[in-house]
């Protein structure tokens, strides 16, 4: 029988095989747009993905005028109050029009960079930088070592078993790194919620700290 990483690599030649089949693609023609029905539903399906690209822009750009008045009342009202606005954060004009503000905390999903690293040290000091950080270690096989010859038939098995048994047969040694770590520097979950007591009440101090955080603490409007 064939082993799961053997089916796996099977799998995935049939697949690609696959791909490289349909790669010439196919093409169907129909009748003019003004008498054919098929015709004249790709002329509108056409006509339809210009307007919404057309549309899109619009709306990108109404949504940064939005955005951009909503960001101020969100930093001023943490700065006044010390903690984050309540939800849902609603945006309404004389009409009673209403579009949502959205703030995300992702913290712990984003790796924090170094230059974003330096520049909460720089804002809020290091020891009070260092305490929003944690370090989140993941791992994995190394492919090197996973390309010699038995260690993925034997790791089919019983993978303590396995490593043992390739150790002592001479298949791998002792040096041998089957498991690599991926160490990931994030904020801690629940880090936008402590904004207030981080940054207190200057605005200037709480826009950057939210423009360091990037993708850590998405906002946006929805409409």
């Amino acid at each position: 029988m064939a082993s799961l990483f053997a089916k796996a690599v099977e799998k995935k030649q049939i697949q690609a095989g696959e791909a490289k089949a349909t790669n010439k693609g196919q093409l169907w023609t129909v009748g003019d747009p003004t008498g054919d029905e098929v015709g004249k539903a790709v002329h509108e399906l056409i006509l339809i993905k210009a307007q919404k690209k057309a549309l899109e822009g619009r709306e990108g750009i109404q949504k940064t005028v939005v955005a951009n008045f909503a960001k101020r009342r969100f930093i001023s009202e943490i700065a006044a109050n010390g903690v984050l606005p309540e939800t849902p954060m609603k945006v309404q004009n004389a009409d009673g029009e209403q579009v949502t503000y959205v703030s995300q905390d992702r913290s712990g999903l984003y790796g924090v960079k170094p230059e974003q690293k330096q520049m909460l040290s720089e804002l809020l000091g290091e020891d009070v930088a260092g305490n929003l950080l944690y370090t989140e270690v993941s791992f994995k096989f190394n492919r090197d070592v996973m390309a010699k010859p038995g260690v993925s038939e034997a790791l089919d098995k019983i993978l303590q078993a396995a490593i043992a048994k390739l150790v002592k047969s001479g298949v791998l040694a002792e040096e041998d790194e089957l498991v690599q770590a991926d160490v990931k520097e994030s904020f801690k979950p629940g880090t936008l919620s402590r904004i207030g007591q981080l940054c207190g009440s200057d605005t200037e101090k709480i826009g950057s700290f939210l423009e360091i955080g990037g993708s850590s603490f998405t906002r946006f409007i929805l409409p």
